[in-house]
């Protein structure tokens, strides 16, 4: 299963990016609160801190995107950047099940648990050099 779709390896990662930029990067670097309600996160009073934390993550997310549109025409850089996006997923599969454990997050983040999932499997089956 690992790199069967190798051959598409640079086509992959600037969909990715493309998907990382529109779901998570912009909208929490832009208006990261909006983000939060949308995902039905509780909205503690506003603060410059929350705020600053959600952009940051969003600036982030943003950068690792946009790198990925660099890396799809890089072919010597994709084994890395791979590897850094499935560790990435690896984390977020953790920190959601972490926070379903606790009953610390929305039902729309337990939710993204399987979101992860697919994302790590999917990146696995486009991971160049199988």
């Amino acid at each position: 299963m690992v790199g069967i779709w190798q051959a598409y390896a640079g086509t992959y990662l600037i969909v990715a990016g493309i998907a990382m930029l529109a779901t998570f990067g912009i909208p929490l670097l832009v208006a990261p609160m909006s983000w939060a309600r949308l995902m039905r996160w509780e909205i503690p009073p506003p603060g410059q801190l929350v705020t600053f934390l959600g952009r940051s993550l969003g600036l982030f997310i943003s950068v690792i995107a946009a790198y990925a549109f660099k890396v799809a025409a890089t072919p010597q850089a994709q084994p890395f950047f791979f590897q850094l996006m499935l560790w990435l997923f690896v984390a977020m599969i953790g920190l959601h099940v972490y926070g379903a454990l606790e009953r610390a997050q929305p039902v729309t983040e337990t939710i993204e648990i399987g979101l992860w999932v697919v994302l790590l499997l999917v990146t696995l089956a486009f991971y160049p050099g199988g």
